[in-house]
């Protein structure tokens, strides 16, 4: 009986030290990230925390720079986080980075984080307040777009400054009403109007001259004649044949509308909205590179 009393003592105590080490690894891991899992009331940390080591010194302080200019101007905290490794989903740590280090206590909670984990190749964009409508769906797809092809080859110096000019337009746009989404279009600038009428006058030129060249082609063989005789049938005119031609048809179609479930993410418009641990709502994506 000792024994097996001495034996659940060693089972217990070996449960417990396994927990609190797994608990201690766990709290200094976010930490190292965040003070707590409490929203302060003030910003903790840069607006670039580049723990995965992607960029040199000089790198690093031109794109924090390049994020305070823009968080400034914008009135929005623009973010960016690379880290080695995470634990759990990482558009939760993303969200969780964000909360827990006060990035929503500026400008009325409105911000934008980039983050980018290295182990998996992972990256993540989680959006806040009013970004959260600025950086649509359809959007963050687009920005991705743009920015993807510096990841995969490890140039994420460009990767950021990418990341950075997209986020100022998107929140111009969103400061004139206009959001960044499916139903969009970019205004036309002078050089487009310039180009256009370039290309209408080439267009009309063409169509114009190609047409009087093959009616020219066949006046070769036109010759004048001294008078009207010559112009003139003796044998009169005769109909010895009857043809009907068939000359055209015309067929008219009509879309029949129909349900769809969209291709991406932004397919129907807006932002999708989820609600971190801290309980803050957010927009965001994630995937891999």
């Amino acid at each position: 009986m000792k024994k097996y009393k001495h034996f659940q003592k060693i089972i217990a105590i070996a449960f417990l030290a396994t927990f609190l080490s797994l608990f201690c690894v766990e709290t200094a891991y976010a930490s190292d990230l965040w003070d707590s899992y409490n929203v302060p009331s003030t910003r903790q940390k840069p607006r670039l925390l580049d723990n995965a080591d992607l960029l040199n010194p000089e790198q690093e302080k031109d794109i924090e720079n390049r994020l305070d200019a823009l968080s400034e101007k914008r009135k929005s905290n623009i973010c960016i986080l690379t880290v080695k490794s995470h634990t759990g989903p990482i558009q939760d740590f993303a969200d969780d980075y964000f909360d827990y280090n006060g990035f929503g206590a500026d400008y009325n909670e409105s911000g934008a984080l980039f983050m980018l984990s290295m182990e998996d190749r992972e990256w993540a964009i989680s959006t806040s307040g009013d970004a959260i409508n600025a950086f649509t769906d359809y959007g963050q797809d687009e920005m991705m777009d743009k920015i993807i092809p510096y990841l995969k080859t490890n140039s994420y110096y460009d990767a950021f400054v990418k990341y950075i000019e997209v986020s100022d337009y998107y929140l111009d746009l969103y400061s004139k009403g206009t959001p960044y989404d499916v139903d969009y279009r970019a205004p036309l600038t002078k050089q487009d109007y310039i180009r256009l009428i370039i290309i209408s006058l080439g267009a009309g030129c063409i169509i114009g001259i190609i047409p009087i060249a093959i009616m020219a082609s066949h006046l070769k063989t036109v010759h004048s004649k001294p008078a009207a005789n010559d112009y003139r049938s003796h044998d009169g005119l005769v109909v010895s044949r009857h043809t009907d031609i068939f000359v055209r048809r015309h067929l008219a179609r009509h879309l029949r509308q129909t349900e769809s479930s969209g291709s991406r993410g932004g397919s129907h418009g807006g932002s999708s909205i989820h609600v971190s641990s801290s309980g803050h709502s957010h927009g965001g994506s994630h995937g891999h590179f």
